[in-house]
């Protein structure tokens, strides 16, 4: 696996995207809790409440240990699309140039190809969720009113639902990148889907058909509902705080169907 993950490091390693995207995304990291305190701030300077409660909004408790891993992951995977675009231009850049080809005449199995992409997306996803915890530290040390062991880890569960959030959207990418092959085209169709199509299927499905389960099985609907929406409990709003299993349970099922489906398409289908 290491000789794997070394030959898809030195794929990526001299392209300028990836360290674009990755600088674009770790910026992102600290720059995302660090504006919300000083947006937060700003607007108990001017004289806004939490919510439209008499609480200054810099009070709002988005750092507090008991939140702040559910705020931090929902706020991160909504910018989890850039992961998206590597693994995209990576795939369509080794059709485009004949890499993957080679690959098989210098040796290397097809699923020997597949299991580098797969342990990238790991370690990848996996180095994320840990930066994610120690961005949750530092800030939770900083600014949380509750201290403690016992806070910092109620609520830790959303990490790995984080880290499996990152790993089943980036198999989604890899999927589709190895169906279209064209790297523009592949991230203008997966935009649109992502941001158009599902959303409106979603729709549909939930308040005109009636069909709740298979709106809520959809791709990005399940591999979004891993972590709740936290926002509407600073409203006093009934808020899913907790991972629920059903969730996670989804997620993995879509995790095993896309990798087979990785698996058969480089199995399976031309390689040019």
């Amino acid at each position: 696996m290491l000789r794997l993950l070394d030959i898809e490091f030195f794929k990526l390693r001299n392209t300028k995207y990836f360290w674009v995207l990755m600088g674009l995304f770790i910026l992102f990291l600290f720059a995302m809790p660090i504006g919300f305190r000083v947006l937060l701030n700003y607007l108990t300077s001017i004289g806004e409440n939490m919510m439209g409660w008499d609480i200054p909004a810099n009070q709002m408790p988005f750092y507090d240990f008991v939140d702040i891993w559910q705020n931090l992951t929902w706020s991160y995977m909504n910018f989890s699309i850039l992961l998206g675009f590597i693994m995209v231009i990576s795939i369509n850049n080794e059709y485009t140039y004949g890499t993957i080809k080679q690959n098989v005449i210098d040796g290397l199995s097809r699923s020997e190809l597949l299991w580098s992409k797969l342990g990238f997306i790991m370690i990848l996803s996996l180095v994320i969720s840990v930066a994610t915890f120690f961005v949750g530290l530092i800030f939770g040390f900083l600014y949380s009113p509750t201290q403690g062991w016992h806070y910092i880890s109620l609520h830790l569960e959303f990490l790995p639902a984080y880290f499996l959030h990152l790993v089943v959207f980036q198999l989604f990418c890899l999927v589709i990148s190895m169906l279209i092959k064209r790297p523009g085209i592949t991230i203008s169709i997966l935009v649109f889907y992502i941001f158009v199509i599902e959303p409106i299927a979603s729709v549909l499905l939930f308040y005109k058909y009636k069909l709740e389960l298979l709106a809520n099985i959809l791709p990005m609907k399940a591999i979004s509902n891993i972590v709740p929406m936290p926002w509407t409990k600073y409203a006093f709003k009934e808020t899913q705080t907790t991972l629920a299993l059903d969730d996670a349970l989804i997620m993995g099922v879509w995790a095993v169907l896309l990798y087979l489906i990785a698996r058969w398409i480089l199995l399976k289908r031309d390689l040019a």
